[in-house]
């Protein structure tokens, strides 16, 4: 009996991907009857994609995310600036953007996408608690504080964007740092929360869920900053 339900839930998760993508070919359908957007060839449009979400971005005061897979780059930016960009080491897709049409990832990606929440092994915001000195004596008695730099664990989060895609950013620390068991226990949260919400699903009889999700790992110390530097609600752009 228990092999059983592993079974229909193995089946389950493996018919997931198909069901999200063929839902979404159903609601891109109308891309169909949209002849500016199918008068374009292929490699103008991918361009005009990439400028039309930088210059959507461009409008907002904050900080926000570019992530070009093809570049293999990073990019932090405001008002169309480059302020900082970092080098992608690896990088792994799901299936799903592999399926997409070119007018397909214009509908999607030509307006930045919008952080819906996030699971970070870090908190967002950095303080350090400091007492005022009383006087100018009692402050040139003060040692200088000098903040801890040193990264020990390492830096891992999940961004979940709108239309249900979610990008994971793993720092890579060196060797040296012990790793495996805060991946294992970051990953085991995910794991958990998706095994239950499958098995949810398939008491309910309903499709059974599925996250469109690109993986990255970066250097460890960009990885904190970015984290930090893009507000809670800010934009990511996808540049595939």
């Amino acid at each position: 009996m228990i092999l059983g339900a592993l079974s229909w839930l193995l089946i389950s998760a493996m018919k997931a991907p198909h069901s999200f993508i063929e839902e979404f070919k159903t609601e891109m359908a109308g891309i169909k009857n949209n002849k500016v957007i199918l008068s374009y060839p292929d490699d103008l449009l991918e361009r005009k994609t990439r400028l039309d979400s930088r210059l959507a971005m461009s409008d907002d005061d904050s900080i926000g995310l570019r992530i070009n897979l093809k570049e293999k780059f990073l990019y932090l930016e405001i008002k169309g600036i480059v302020l900082h960009k970092t080098p992608i080491l690896e990088q792994k897709s799901s299936s799903f953007f592999k399926h997409l049409s070119v007018a397909e990832k214009y509908v999607l990606f030509h307006n930045p996408l919008t952080i819906q929440k996030d699971d970070a092994t870090i908190s967002k915001d950095q303080f350090q608690e400091v007492i005022a000195p009383k006087d100018t004596i009692e402050a040139a008695k003060m040692t200088e504080i000098i903040p801890d730099t040193t990264l020990t664990e390492p830096v891992m989060y999940r961004l979940y964007l709108n239309h249900g895609i979610r990008v994971q950013i793993t720092g890579q620390l060196p060797d040296s740092i012990p790793q495996f068991w805060p991946r294992f226990r970051f990953d085991y949260r995910d794991r958990y929360k998706y095994l239950k919400e499958l098995t949810r699903s398939v008491i309910r009889n309903k499709p059974a869920p599925y996250q469109p999700t690109i993986s990255l790992v970066i250097n460890s110390r960009d990885a904190e900053a970015i984290y930090r530097a893009v507000p809670k609600k800010g934009n990511v752009i996808l540049e595939l």
